[in-house]
């Protein structure tokens, strides 16, 4: 098959406009309200942090690890519309060990 001049400039116009589907509702109105979503879920994990300092034991423990968590997570829930060209929202995110780790301390919290 031959690929003329023109088919040729229209496939490489096509792959450098291309954006992620990411990158594009990012930018959209329901990534706006996915990221105002992290700012709130942001400000939930500063209360969980704030009330902490008041614990004692483990109950402090488990608050702290809570409150890292779910700001890691609305954190990257905000950086949704400012994704870098070969960066992924999922280099911000909780990592399943994280997750595990708070599991477990509310597991013990419930003995």
């Amino acid at each position: 098959m031959r690929v003329t001049r023109r088919q040729l400039r229209r496939i490489i116009n096509e792959e450098v406009k291309r954006k992620s589907e990411m990158a594009e509702f990012g930018k959209s109105r329901s990534g706006k309200k996915v990221r105002e979503a992290g700012n709130r879920i942001m400000s939930a994990a500063s209360v969980i942090y704030e009330v902490h300092n008041d614990q004692t034991g483990n109950m402090k423990e488990t608050l702290r690890k809570i409150s890292e968590f779910a700001n890691k997570f609305g954190e990257s829930l905000t950086s949704l519309g400012s994704l870098q060209e070969g960066s992924s929202i999922t280099e911000g995110m909780p990592t399943v060990q994280e997750l595990k780790a708070v599991l477990k301390e509310i597991q013990k919290l419930e003995r």
